[in-house]
């Protein structure tokens, strides 16, 4: 098991959570959060399904060319092609590595942003609610 599919697990079962207990909370700041963080787990657990995905097509694009499957491209299995699809494999290998972190800093940006716009928006309401 990779990170990422221990990144999906996680976000999945994060968002399970979220939406189970989402009745019980009733302060509006804590709704914000339970949002945001609805908000950052799925964008998390989405883009990492995409990246798996993605990835599993690489893979089995670049497997097309290894004829005799030894899990290789040997010289009478060589083309432009073959060399374009082990490229593509190779340089996905590393990127799908730091792909986790990647997606939870970004997620976490954009959850981030969604609390802190939805806390003002909030706030603004409340004071005109007010006057």
């Amino acid at each position: 098991m990779n990170y990422n599919q221990i990144g999906i697990l996680l976000g999945i079962c994060a968002v399970l959570f979220i939406l189970l207990t989402w009745k019980k909370v009733h302060n509006p700041y804590l709704k914000s959060l339970w949002k945001s963080s609805l908000l950052a787990f799925s964008m998390y657990a989405v883009l990492l399904i995409f990246i798996e995905v993605r990835w599993h097509f690489i893979s089995e694009y670049a497997s097309k060319f290894d004829v005799n499957g030894n899990g290789f491209v040997d010289l009478g299995e060589y083309s432009e092609e073959a060399i374009k699809a082990m490229n593509r494999k190779t340089y996905g290998a590393t990127v799908r590595i730091y792909a986790s972190l990647t997606m939870a800093a970004l997620s976490a940006i954009v959850g981030f942003s969604f609390l802190m716009s939805d806390i003002m928006v909030f706030r603004l309401k409340n004071k005109e609610f007010k006057k």
